[in-house]
C-alpha cells in the first residue's frame, strides 16, 4: 500500500512539473510576442503604420523592385566585347616533286572589330534602360502608395458612413417607441407606427449596407498588405491634413517635370533613339582581324588580315524602319501621358475647389439648420402641432444632409491625394499640420 501511495505521489508530481513547464512555455511565449493571432488585440493602425507594412509587404512593389537588376543585367552586356573565332585545320600533305608525304596544319583566329559607332549608342541605350527601369518603379511606387492613402481615407470615411448609419437608426428607434406609446394611448392614429417602423426597417438596411463596405475596405486594406494585417482591425480617426494647392501654372510644370512616367518614356525615347543609331552603325561594313598561321613540312607561312562584312544583300533597312517606327511611337506615347497627366490634374483641381467651397457650405449653417428642423419638428409633434410625416421628412433630411456633408469632406480629400500623386509626392512619407 505504501509503494502505491509513494506512485501517486510520484505521478502527481510529475503531472504538476509537466503542467508547471507548459505553463512556463506558454508565458514565455506571451512575452516573447508568439501569442496566436485568436484571441489577440492589436492596437488602432495609424496611417504612418499602415503605409509601412504596405512598402514592405505589397507584392507588386517586390516585382517592381526586380526590374533594376535586370537593367543592370543588360547593361553588363552592353558592354561586353565579342569574342574571338579560332579555326584548327589538319590533313594530309604530299609533295609535288618527291614521294615526300606527312601532315599540314593551320591554325586561324578572327576577332571582330566592335567600332565605336556601334558600341557607344548599344551602351546608351542599355544605360537609357537603367533609367526607364528607375522610372517604371518610381510610378509603381507612387500608384501602390497613393492608392493606399485612398484605402486608408476609404476605411475612414466607411466607419463614418456606418456611425452616421448607427446613429440614425437609433434615433428612429426612439422616434418609433415614442409613437408606439402615443398609439397605444389612442393620441396617435396606427398608420404613424407603420411608418416608424417602414422608416426604421429601412434604416437598418442602410446601416448593413454601410457595414457591408467596411468589411469591403478592410479586405482591400489587407490586399495592399498582402494580408500582413490581421482580420479585424482598427485605424486611427486622425485624417490626412488637406493644404492649400499652388496656382494652377505652377501645378502643370511641376507634374510635367517630376512626374516619373514621364521621365520614364522620355527614358525609352532615349533607348529608341539609341537603338536607331546603333542599327544605323551597322549598316555599314564591320570589320574583323584575323591571324593565321599555316605548317607542312616543307614549308610554314604566318598571315595577318582584315576582314569586312559587305552589306550587299541585307542592308538592314528593316531594323532601320522598325527602329524609327519605335522611336515615333515613343514620342508619341510621352505626348499622350502628358496630356493625360495635365487632364487628370485639371479635374483634381477643379473637384478640389469645388468640395472646399461645399464645405464651407454645409458648416456656415446648413448642419446647424437642419438639426434646429428636426428639433423643431419633434417639438411641434409632441405638442401636436405638426404631423407626424413632418418629424419624418425633417429627419430625412438631416440624414441626407450629414451624407453630403461626410462624402464631401473625403472627396475633398481625394482631390487634394489626386494632386499629391501628380505632382510625385514621397507616398510613403506622412506630412503633419
Amino acid at each position: 500500500m505504501q509503494s502505491g501511495s509513494r506512485r501517486k505521489e510520484i505521478n502527481t508530481s510529475e503531472g504538476k512539473g509537466i503542467g508547471f513547464a507548459l505553463a512556463a512555455s506558454l508565458s514565455a511565449l506571451l512575452l516573447a510576442g508568439g501569442a496566436p493571432a485568436l484571441g489577440q488585440t492589436f492596437k488602432p493602425l495609424d496611417l504612418t503604420g499602415f503605409l509601412s507594412l504596405v512598402e514592405t509587404h505589397n507584392p507588386e512593389l517586390a516585382v517592381a523592385r526586380q526590374q533594376r537588376p535586370l537593367a543592370d543585367a543588360d547593361l553588363l552586356i552592353a558592354r561586353s566585347y565579342p569574342n574571338p573565332d579560332i579555326d584548327i585545320n589538319v590533313g594530309p600533305w604530299r609533295s609535288r616533286i618527291g614521294g615526300a608525304a606527312g601532315n599540314a596544319t593551320g591554325v586561324g583566329i578572327t576577332q571582330p572589330i566592335e567600332l565605336p559607332s556601334v558600341r557607344a549608342p548599344r551602351i546608351g541605350a542599355a544605360m537609357a534602360g537603367i533609367a526607364s527601369a528607375d522610372a517604371l518603379f518610381d510610378s509603381i511606387r507612387l500608384a501602390i502608395g497613393y492608392q493606399a492613402r485612398q484605402a486608408y481615407v476609404d476605411i475612414l470615411r466607411r466607419q463614418e458612413d456606418e456611425r452616421i448609419g448607427r446613429d440614425n437608426v437609433d434615433l428612429l428607434t426612439q422616434i418609433r417607441d415614442r409613437v408606439l406609446k402615443r398609439v397605444e394611448v389612442g393620441e396617435a392614429p396606427r398608420f404613424e407606427l407603420v411608418r416608424a417602423e417602414s422608416e426604421t426597417l429601412v434604416a437598418e438596411n442602410a446601416l448593413a449596407a454601410y457595414r457591408l463596405r467596411l468589411d469591403e475596405a478592410r479586405a482591400t486594406l489587407r490586399r495592399l498588405t498582402a494580408n500582413a494585417l490581421p482580420p479585424q482591425f482598427e485605424l486611427s480617426e486622425s485624417l490626412p491634413p488637406v493644404g492649400d494647392a499652388p496656382p494652377l501654372g505652377a501645378l502643370q510644370a511641376e507634374v510635367v517635370s517630376a512626374h516619373p512616367t514621364l521621365r520614364g518614356l522620355e527614358a525609352e525615347r532615349e533607348r529608341a533613339r539609341r537603338r536607331l543609331e546603333q542599327e544605323r552603325a551597322l549598316s555599314a561594313p564591320q570589320p574583323s582581324l584575323r591571324l593565321s598561321d599555316a605548317r607542312d613540312p616543307e614549308m610554314r607561312s604566318s598571315t595577318i588580315g582584315l576582314m569586312l562584312s559587305i552589306p550587299l544583300w541585307n542592308k538592314r533597312e528593316g531594323q532601320i524602319a522598325q527602329a524609327v517606327a519605335a522611336l515615333d511611337l515613343t514620342t508619341a506615347q510621352l505626348e499622350q501621358q502628358r496630356v493625360q497627366l495635365l487632364r487628370e490634374l485639371d479635374s483634381a483641381y477643379a473637384r478640389l475647389s469645388i468640395t472646399r467651397r461645399q464645405i464651407q457650405t454645409f458648416e456656415a449653417g446648413l448642419l446647424r439648420s437642419a438639426e434646429a428642423a428636426l428639433q423643431a419638428a419633434e417639438a411641434a409633434y409632441r405638442y401636436g402641432e405638426r404631423s407626424f410625416l413632418e418629424v419624418l421628412d425633417a429627419q430625412r433630411t438631416l440624414r441626407a444632409v450629414k451624407v453630403d456633408y461626410n462624402q464631401t469632406r473625403f472627396e475633398r480629400i481625394a482631390a487634394w491625394l489626386d494632386i499629391e500623386r501628380l505632382r510625385a509626392r514621397n507616398p510613403f512619407q506622412v506630412e503633419t499640420k
